[in-house]
């Protein structure tokens, strides 16, 4: 049976309705892509602001290094096409410096930005050289074996074990932490001046690839340690001693490769019986597992992480070792002790 016109026309009307219904769609599923998308830009551009600014606070703690006395900062300092950073350097008490920084992301449909407020230093606190064990975080005394000759700082609120072995005082300061950094640039060059530089290759030798004694060279006065020069050790990774280590010494860097990287934290573990003439700085953990005749310790500990004592172990205070070190020179280096985004 033929179609009429009024079939013909509720057909094209159908049709038109299917056509603005297909439209319809069609525009709200490109509305919600473009919203995605601008939301995605957003968030792309509000954490690229982030990193401008952390880059501008990394910049400003360069020209620190440099010149601590600096205090131009930077404005609007370009990087790339990505934005540019501001940073105000402003100086605070203790010898410490703020810097507030805020980062301008330019992508997308216009500038979003982030702040951060860093507070820094660079300096050897009062003391640091007088303490057999500075520990900037745990502290854990296990057994009733251990002995400390010396005082003791930390940062840990609540050390563990019983601390009786401790012949000196143990303050708690909170300031201790985090481990105040010294020159890596200059301790690596002493030791490598001395021959002192050791890898994973060089540390495979066990205890017999370190001098068997604290001094490089021995003090021309006796009754001045100042008028010597320590062996510096410099440690490219991890330490680690087993067994009879016998009589190694000097001033031991574990370090791992903070030059490139600062937040490399290497940790110091001995082993066994023996003696260290000298002292060690790690900023990883520093472990102690003193075995059945005794393991010795004749100098002092810094300590990034934790330090802990175990077994038959003595750690004694040398003020000798740790004034001979000072005499050294080494400088300390910019650190970052805050770091937030400001509400």
């Amino acid at each position: 049976m033929p179609a009429t016109r009024r079939d013909a026309g509720f057909i094209l009307i159908s049709v038109y309705l299917v056509i603005a219904v297909l439209i319809i769609l069609v525009g709200v599923v490109l509305s919600y892509a473009l919203s995605d998308l601008r939301s995605s830009q957003r968030l792309h551009a509000n954490v690229q602001a982030l990193y401008l600014a952390e880059a501008g606070v990394d910049r400003a703690i360069g020209q620190l290094r440099q010149d601590y006395g600096w205090t131009t900062g930077f404005s609007q300092a370009p990087l790339e096409s990505a934005g540019d950073y501001s940073v105000q350097v402003t100086v605070v008490g203790n010898g410490r410096r703020r810097l507030t920084a805020q980062g301008r992301s330019t992508m997308g449909e216009g500038p979003i930005q982030r702040s951060v407020e860093a507070i820094v230093q660079r300096v050897i606190p009062p003391g640091f050289f007088d303490n057999a064990i500075w520990a900037a975080e745990e502290l854990d005394f296990n057994g009733s074996a251990y002995s400390v000759q010396g005082n003791v700082v930390h940062a840990d609120e609540t050390p563990s074990g019983d601390t009786g072995g401790v012949n000196g005082t143990v303050t708690y300061n909170p300031a201790a932490s985090p481990l105040p950094r010294l020159s890596f640039q200059q301790l690596r060059n002493i030791a490598q001046a001395q021959g002192n530089v050791y890898d994973a290759a060089r540390l495979s030798q066990g205890p017999d690839a370190f001098p068997d004694s604290f001094w490089y060279q021995e003090p021309t006065d006796p009754n001045d340690p100042t008028t010597g020069v320590p062996n510096v050790n410099y440690i490219l990774t991890d330490l680690v001693l087993n067994g009879n280590i016998g009589t190694i010494g000097g001033f031991f860097v574990v370090v791992g490769n903070v030059l490139t990287d600062p937040t490399a934290a290497e940790d110091a573990t001995i082993n066994g019986n023996g003696q260290v003439a000298g002292a060690i700085y790690t900023t990883g953990d520093f472990r102690v597992n003193g075995g059945g005749n005794g393991l010795n310790v004749d100098g002092g500990v810094w300590v990034g992480d934790e330090a802990r004592l175990n077994g038959n172990a003595t750690l004694m205070y040398n003020s000798g070792y740790m004034k001979a070190i000072e005499a050294l020179g080494v400088s300390a280096d910019v650190q970052i002790v805050s770091w937030r985004e400001p509400e």
